[in-house]
């Protein structure tokens, strides 16, 4: 649908929902399928979860329906791949095709030409292969040979996702990440992962050891999405209903997308987990939800998650460890501030931090949405409390294609 149009109506968010799948473990399990079989049952086709498919496809794996076949040989056979708006799959791509060996062009649609590349692109010139630029479209040529390299840290997690892949194609070896080191959780969720699967890990302060093992095949469902859930969980804190959110996986011991069931906990929502299942409610809250002061460094994409809730705190929220938030899908400091202002509320950036103003009176808004999935998302619990419209409301196809119908299955007056 060309600029779908989506109208909120006031409503009531309760009841149960299966948790939209995670798009980074996704991911993370779609690029193993070059080390070995992989079945992944009823999984969601978002635009990046087919980026993904169409990078391991380029590298021979083989998919019928579920499963995906690991090829004889890894070699590149296409010379040309358009990721769309898949950052993730992009930037883990980029490694692992040097460390194959060949040349290929790869490009995207233009939020992804926007994002920059500079760190990789200095890594792949470091490491004497041939770059055509610094930006999408980019031409690639070359063999990695190092098994010991080095990157810088402060641009993206994903390069280093990448390289663990790339790293053990070549046989094991060792990456220094150059501090500081943003959206760490996911380089945590990379190694826990593979570890899980049988890889020999160790991330060490800035340093990861691969050695070189079997990973093991996979079969089961793609586990729920945190972050994409927390949008259902707001909306339903926001209009005081009750809900629980299925299918999430055991979170881990490191601050990451898993992280935002305390945090709502923590802005005074009844938020927490009981097995797979996270139950909020909104029901029980005599007054405003409380401000909160939080750094989002190692899971920036929570930003987001918490600027869906701010507005219905009394007072300041103030979310720091922001910068990365300018290079995303759209430039979300803006983006975010545009959104939320259409609602009646106030928010700024300054330096490294994104500060909304809770807010007595939040207006019916209608917003035209960047082009980023997750800016839609965030101003629905708004347009569930007072009302609204989202135009361009089809970008959630990006991580959440289920996004609009799940939410009419849990009581969203919707109108499409």
């Amino acid at each position: 649908v060309l600029n779908m149009k989506v109208v909120l109506f006031p409503s009531t968010i309760r009841g149960k929902i299966k948790a939209p799948q995670s798009k980074s473990i996704g991911i993370r399990l779609i690029f193993t399928s070059l080390f070995n079989d992989l079945t992944l049952k009823n999984l969601t086709y978002s635009n990046d979860i087919e980026a993904s498919i169409k990078a391991v496809t380029a590298l021979g794996v083989k998919v019928n329906g579920e499963r995906f076949s690991r090829p004889r040989t890894l070699k590149l056979r296409t010379n040309f791949i358009n990721f769309g708006g898949s950052g993730t799959a992009l930037r883990m791509f980029i490694p692992i095709a040097v460390a194959i060996g060949g040349k290929i062009t790869v490009d995207g649609d233009e939020t992804l030409r926007r994002r920059p590349l500079s760190a990789v692109v200095k890594f792949l010139r470091d490491n004497e292969i041939n770059v055509s630029s610094d930006h999408l479209p980019l031409t690639i040529e070359g063999k990695l040979r190092r098994t010991e390299v080095e990157i810088d840290g402060s641009e993206s997690s994903q390069y280093i996702t990448g390289l663990i892949y790339a790293l053990h194609i070549l046989g094991g070896g060792k990456i220094t990440i150059r501090p500081p080191i943003v959206s760490k959780s996911y380089i945590n969720l990379t190694v826990q992962l593979l570890r899980e699967r049988g890889l020999n890990l160790e991330f060490d302060g800035n340093t990861l050891a691969i050695e070189r093992e079997e990973i093991a095949p996979y079969e089961g469902d793609v586990p729920g999405d945190f972050a994409l859930s927390s949008f259902y969980a707001a909306a339903s804190i926001a209009t005081k209903g009750y809900l629980e959110i299925k299918g999430l996986y055991t979170p881990p011991n490191f601050f990451g997308d898993h992280s935002v069931v305390e945090i709502y906990r923590q802005m005074g929502a009844y938020s927490k987990l009981e097995g797979d299942s996270w139950i909020v409610s909104g029901e029980s809250i005599k007054d405003k939800l409380k401000p909160i002061s939080i750094n989002v460094e190692d899971a920036p994409d929570l930003a987001v998650s918490v600027a869906s809730l701010a507005p219905f705190a009394s007072g300041e929220t103030s979310i720091t460890g922001v910068k990365r938030l300018s290079d995303k899908e759209s430039n979300r400091l803006k983006t975010m501030t545009e959104a939320l202002g259409c609602f009646g509320v106030c928010s700024y950036a300054k330096n490294e931090t994104f500060v909304i103003a809770g807010n007595n009176n939040i207006l019916r808004g209608r917003v035209s949405c960047p082009n980023d999935h997750r800016i839609a998302m965030m101003v629905t619990p708004l347009g569930f409390f007072a009302g609204g419209e989202i135009e361009n409301a089809d970008c959630v196809k990006k991580s959440n294609p289920n996004f609009w119908n799940d939410l009419v299955k849990i009581g969203g007056r919707i109108k499409l």
